[in-house]
């Protein structure tokens, strides 16, 4: 699996499984949402400033629905789905210390580039004046 992953064809099956479903008619693109979602991490920690240089695994901090902090140790999955279907459509992983906000524009860019989006759906992390421009 670390081959798929580090020559690109994980990016490359991923991104002409989601042209295919496009042709298909399956995934519509006008209407798409963006989040992200935790992964844990079960390597080695290390201090903060340590992994934020290396691009590994980090600690990571987020309220819940409900107000609650949550802390864990690992990426987040930055994801635009189509809310029609409910599939992915673009998707980044980056290490767990990277705000929401700064992933929102490049993963609109991404999708405007191959669909004709009517309307992003994002929350309240993603209220940066990029996102506002990239929308």
């Amino acid at each position: 699996f670390a081959g798929l992953t580090h020559k690109g064809l994980a990016q490359r099956l991923f991104e002409d499984l989601v042209a295919q479903c496009q042709e298909a008619g399956i995934i519509d693109g006008t209407h798409v949402a963006i989040d992200s979602a935790t992964i844990d991490a079960y390597e080695k920690k290390e201090p903060k400033r340590k992994s934020e240089l290396t691009g590994n695994a980090n600690w990571g901090a987020k309220f819940d629905t409900f107000g609650n902090k949550v802390k864990w140790f690992g990426y987040k999955l930055h994801l635009a789905v189509d809310a029609k279907s409910e599939l992915p459509m673009a998707l980044k992983v980056t290490p767990a210390h990277v705000n929401d906000g700064d992933e929102g524009h490049a993963l609109m860019a991404l999708i405007a580039a191959k669909s004709k989006t009517k309307f992003f759906i994002l929350d309240a992390g993603y209220d940066q004046m990029k996102n506002y421009e990239a929308a």
